[in-house]
C-alpha cells in the first residue's frame, strides 16, 4: 500500500470534489459537497478546509505531500492567484487563492485552472492517452477547456489559455456575466441547456434528460439539443482549426448525455472545422468521469511538492502579466 499521498480538490461553481490521490493518479475516498461559491468570498475557502479535514479523518495516518486545487477562471501559474474575475466565483477578484488556502491548511498548496487539471489527468490516464495535442472540454456550470501539447499544459502568458467558452458565438439575448458580447457559454454549456429547457417549460432537470427527450423525438427538446450542440461545435471547431489536436475529450456533467451529444457535436464539426483538421481527429467522452479534476489536482501536487522535482508539464511558469 502506498505511503505517498496528495490531496486533490476540484472547486466548481456548484460542487467541490475531493479525494486522496496516489502517485499514479488513482483517486481514493472520493466525495463531493456544495462549493458555496455564491455565498461569500470566505465560504468556498471554508468548504475547501472542511473537505481536507474530512479526508484527513478518513486516513488519519496519511501525510500528504501537498494539496492540489483546481479552480474556475484564469489562474496565474507563478502566483497561484486568480486573475481578474470569473462568473462562477462572483465574490473573488484578483484573489490570492493559493496563499489563502495554504494559510488555512498549513500545507504545501498548488493551484491551477480546473479544466487544465482535468485535461492533464485525461491525457496521462484517460481518454487522451497517446495524443500529441489534446483538447479537453468540460461541460458543466460553464465550459472549461484545457490544452495539453506533448505532455505539457498550455497555460498562456498568465494562465488564460483555453477560455473557448467565451468566444462570441452565442445569441445576443443570452447574456453571460463574463462581459463578452454574444458569449457562447450560455447556449453551449450544460447549465445553459438546462436553463433553456426550464424557460421552455420542459419538466427536465439536466442536460442528459434534454438529450434523452430529443432522442424520443420531442420537438422542443430536439430543437434545444440541436442548438446547444451546434454552438458547442462552432466553439470547438475554432479551437481545432487553431490548435490542430488529434483528440478532443468531452467531460463534465454534460458529457453524461453520451453519444446523442457526441454525434451532434461531430456533425457540427463537419460544418465548421477544416476537413484537413478533421482527418484522424477523435472526439470522445472522458474516461475518468467526475474524478478527472481531482486526479489532475493530485498529480500537480506531487509534481510541485517540495519533495519532488518539478517536471516540464507543471513547472514552465510563464512570466507575470505586465501591470
Amino acid at each position: 500500500m502506498t505511503d505517498r499521498w496528495a490531496i486533490g480538490l476540484d472547486l466548481g461553481g456548484t460542487d467541490l470534489k475531493a479525494g486522496w490521490v496516489d502517485a499514479a493518479g488513482g483517486v481514493h475516498d472520493f466525495f463531493k459537497q456544495p462549493s458555496r461559491t455564491q455565498e461569500s468570498a470566505e465560504a468556498p475557502l471554508e468548504a475547501l478546509a472542511k473537505a481536507v479535514a474530512k479526508l484527513r479523518r478518513l486516513r488519519p495516518n496519511a501525510r500528504p505531500v501537498g494539496v492540489g486545487v483546481g479552480s474556475p477562471g484564469v489562474i496565474d501559474p507563478r502566483s497561484g492567484a486568480q486573475v481578474g474575475r470569473t462568473a462562477h466565483l462572483p465574490h473573488w477578484q484578483d484573489f490570492p487563492l493559493r496563499d489563502r488556502v495554504a494559510e488555512r491548511l498549513g500545507l504545501h498548496v498548488t493551484v491551477d485552472n480546473d479544466a487544465n487539471l482535468a485535461a492533464l489527468a485525461e491525457t496521462r490516464l484517460g481518454a487522451g492517452r497517446g495524443a500529441r495535442v489534446a483538447l479537453m472540454v468540460t461541460l458543466g456550470t460553464g465550459i472549461g477547456c484545457g490544452i495539453v501539447v506533448e505532455g505539457d499544459v498550455l497555460r498562456g502568458a498568465f494562465g488564460g489559455a483555453g477560455e473557448i467558452g467565451h468566444l462570441p458565438f452565442g445569441s445576443a439575448g443570452r447574456v453571460c456575466p463574463c462581459g463578452v458580447a454574444g458569449c457562447a457559454e450560455p447556449e453551449a454549456s450544460a447549465r445553459g441547456l438546462e436553463e433553456a429547457a426550464r424557460a421552455a417549460g420542459l419538466p427536465l432537470t439536466d442536460a442528459t434528460s434534454v438529450f434523452a427527450a430529443a432522442g424520443r423525438g420531442e420537438p422542443v427538446a430536439l430543437g434545444l439539443a440541436d442548438r446547444m450542440a451546434d454552438r458547442l461545435g462552432a466553439v470547438l471547431a475554432t479551437a481545432i482549426n487553431l490548435l490542430n489536436p488529434d483528440v478532443v475529450v468531452i467531460g463534465g456533467g454534460g458529457a453524461e448525455a453520451g453519444e446523442p451529444l457526441l454525434a451532434r457535436v461531430r456533425a457540427a464539426l463537419d460544418r465548421y472545422a477544416l476537413a484537413s483538421h478533421r482527418q484522424g481527429l477523435r472526439v470522445v467522452r472522458a474516461a475518468l468521469g467526475e474524478r478527472a479534476g481531482v486526479a489532475g489536482a493530485g498529480l500537480l501536487a506531487f509534481a510541485t511538492s517540495e519533495s519532488a522535482p518539478v517536471p516540464v508539464s507543471a513547472g514552465r511558469a510563464p512570466p507575470r502579466r505586465p501591470a
